[in-house]
C-alpha cells in the first residue's frame, strides 16, 4: 500500500472532522481561526489521530492549541473534497479597505468601525450599512487612511476600534489616536476614538483561551506585558478577534451590531438633549 494512498485516507479522515465541526458551529461563513477557537471551546474528545493503515482512527482527543496550524491543510482538503462549502472560510485581503454606507447615521454625528482584520468585512459590512457606519479595515494605520478620514469627517465622528490582543496589534487603536492628534486641525470637527476590543477584561470575562504568538521586540514585549499584567494574562500569548466568533453569543457580527446599537443610541440621546 503506497504512502500516497495512506496520506489521502488520513486527509479524508481529518477533513471529515473539520466539516463536522464547521457544521456544529452553525455559522454559514467564518474565518479558519474562528473555527479553530470554536474547536478549542468544545469538550468533545473527537479530534482524530490516525494510524498508518488507510487512515484509520487510532485514538481521539480534544482539539488543542497545537492543532491550529494543521487546520489550514485539513480545511483546504475538505473544500476540495466538497465536504466544506467553497465560500465557507473567510480569508484576509491585503491592503486598506474603506466601505462607505449608502446613508449616514446622522448629519451631525457619524459612526465608524475600524479593525485590523479584513477577513471579517463580508460579515461586518451589512452590519455597518444598517447603522449608517463607515467600515475600515487595515493591518496598520497609514497616513492615507488618516487623510481620508479627515476629508470625510465633516461632523463629529466616533470611531470604534477593534484589534487582536497581540504583540503585533494591541497598539492599533493608540496608533490611530496618535496619527489623528498629529494630523487633525484644531478647528476641525471632533473625532473620538474608542478601543472596544479585544481587551484583557473581555478575554477574562468570556474565558477566551490565549494562544502562542510570534516574538516581538523587547520594547513591544515590555509594553504588552504591562498591558496584560493586572489581569494575570500571559504576555507570551495572544487572543485574536476570531475568538469572538466562538465566545460571543452572536459572533463578531453580533458583537459589532450590539456596539453600533449602543453607540448609536448614545448619539440619539445626545441629539435629543441638545
Amino acid at each position: 500500500m503506497t504512502d500516497a494512498f495512506v496520506s489521502s485516507e488520513v486527509d479524508r479522515t481529518k477533513s471529515r472532522w473539520v466539516a463536522k465541526v464547521f457544521k456544529e458551529f452553525g455559522r454559514p461563513k467564518t474565518t479558519l481561526r474562528g473555527l479553530f477557537y470554536f474547536a478549542l471551546s468544545r469538550s468533545i474528545a473527537d479530534y482524530p489521530i490516525c494510524g498508518g493503515f488507510v487512515g484509520e482512527i487510532r485514538v481521539t482527543r480534544p482539539c488543542h492549541e497545537n492543532d491550529g496550524p494543521k487546520l489550514v491543510k485539513w480545511a483546504e482538503k475538505a473544500q476540495r473534497l466538497d465536504l466544506l462549502p467553497a465560500n465557507a472560510i473567510l480569508k484576509e485581503e491585503p491592503g486598506e479597505h474603506t466601505i462607505l454606507p449608502e446613508a449616514c447615521s446622522s448629519q451631525r454625528h457619524r459612526l465608524e468601525l475600524w479593525l485590523n482584520r479584513s477577513a471579517f468585512n463580508p460579515l461586518l459590512a451589512p452590519v455597518c450599512a444598517r447603522h449608517g457606519a463607515v467600515l475600515v479595515s487595515s493591518e496598520s494605520i497609514s497616513n492615507n487612511l488618516v487623510e481620508q478620514l479627515l476629508n470625510r469627517a465633516a461632523c463629529r465622528t466616533t470611531i470604534l476600534c477593534l484589534s487582536d490582543l497581540s504583540l503585533k496589534s494591541f497598539l492599533f487603536c493608540d496608533s490611530l489616536r496618535a496619527a489623528l492628534a498629529q494630523a487633525r486641525h484644531r478647528h476641525a470637527p471632533e473625532i473620538r476614538v474608542h478601543r472596544v476590543g479585544l481587551s484583557p477584561e473581555q478575554v477574562v470575562f468570556w474565558s477566551i483561551p490565549m494562544v502562542s504568538q510570534e516574538k516581538g521586540s523587547k520594547e513591544a514585549s515590555r509594553q504588552y506585558k504591562t498591558h496584560l499584567k493586572a489581569y494575570g494574562l500571559d504576555h507570551k500569548k495572544m487572543a485574536e478577534l476570531d475568538a469572538l466568533e466562538a465566545f460571543y453569543p452572536k459572533g463578531i457580527a453580533g458583537f459589532c451590531e450590539d456596539l453600533l446599537t449602543e453607540y448609536g443610541k448614545d448619539i440619539s440621546d445626545t441629539k435629543e438633549g441638545a
